[in-house]
């Protein structure tokens, strides 16, 4: 795996994974081709059509409809992806506490300690190089980490003696429960990491897209060619922004700004690492 003392590697997934253009400004003219791409094709289609009439009416009630109901698709998605980020952003940040934590109270175990602060240092070296590109990759997480968390817990097995004395034994049992939290911050970002929407629901998001931008075309008619193409145009750009939303959250783990970072779990190892001795500092096996 990786060696002993060496400086912070914030952000090394992304730089494997973001080089080249910025995800902002590649979104930004992603939805500026979107909006010119639609506002030709609004004039060519007005061209076509000539001043042929429609059901205004009807259509703008059938807009009414599909509109509302593919905004509550689209709100709902939104926030169920929301709250999945969230969860895992927020377990990022725990696994890196109960890490540093762990860390700091197996120093009151004289004879467990290097054992204990040894594993913690791989756990959190194999998080970032091993864990974060299988949950770019929607694998989950990987066997590597998998192992340092099981080095993990039996390091703690073999202690000095039993505990004597409340604060010793209080002290003994708050470090497995570190351990244990460590565990469920790793699962709960796991389970981010894997979430995905149904693919009738995606052919929902695209396909409702598409619907509401052509019945407003068909309901400006009665408007100008310039101004028809302008609200189509406009309709498609924003409905590209609500669906790149969706996909954002959709992948928390993935390339681009916004996104999911190690940086936490990073910079505490990097703090352990700098404070072990030799023999905690030392390279993890593979």
């Amino acid at each position: 795996m990786v060696t002993g003392s060496r400086p912070m590697r914030s952000f090394d997934v992304e730089r494997r994974h973001g080089a080249g253009m910025s995800g902002p400004l590649r979104n930004a003219l992603l939805l500026g081709a979107i909006a010119v791409v639609f506002f030709g094709l609004s004039l060519l289609a007005r061209r076509l059509l000539g001043q042929r009439e429609a059901h205004h009416n009807s259509w703008a009630a059938t807009l009414s409809y599909i509109a509302t109901a593919y905004g509550v698709v689209i709100g709902f998605s939104i926030l169920f992806l929301f709250g999945q980020y969230a969860d895992a952003k927020q377990a990022v940040g725990d696994e890196a506490t109960s890490i540093g934590t762990a860390y700091e109270q197996a120093s009151l175990f004289p004879q467990s300690q290097p054992r204990i602060q040894h594993a913690l240092i791989c756990y959190a070296r194999a998080v970032p190089d091993h864990d974060w590109p299988a949950l770019a990759a929607h694998r989950g997480g990987s066997k590597e980490v998998d192992a340092a968390f099981h080095d993990l817990v039996i390091s703690v097995g073999p202690d000095d003696e039993p505990p004597v004395g409340a604060l010793h034994a209080a002290t003994a049992t708050n470090l497995v429960s570190q351990i244990g939290n460590i565990s469920t911050a790793r699962e709960t970002r796991l389970v981010a990491g894997i979430t995905e929407l149904p693919i009738m629901l995606w052919i929902l998001l695209v396909g409702g897209g598409a619907f509401v931008t052509i019945t407003i075309f068909v309901v400006t008619l009665p408007a100008g060619r310039g101004t028809q193409a302008g609200l189509v145009s406009m309709t498609a750009a924003f409905t590209g922004v609500m669906l790149l939303i969706v996909i954002a959250l959709s992948d928390p783990f993935g390339p681009g700004g916004g996104r999911l970072t190690p940086q936490l779990i990073q910079e505490t190892e990097a703090a352990m690492t700098t404070a072990a001795s030799d023999v905690v500092a030392a390279p993890c096996e593979p």
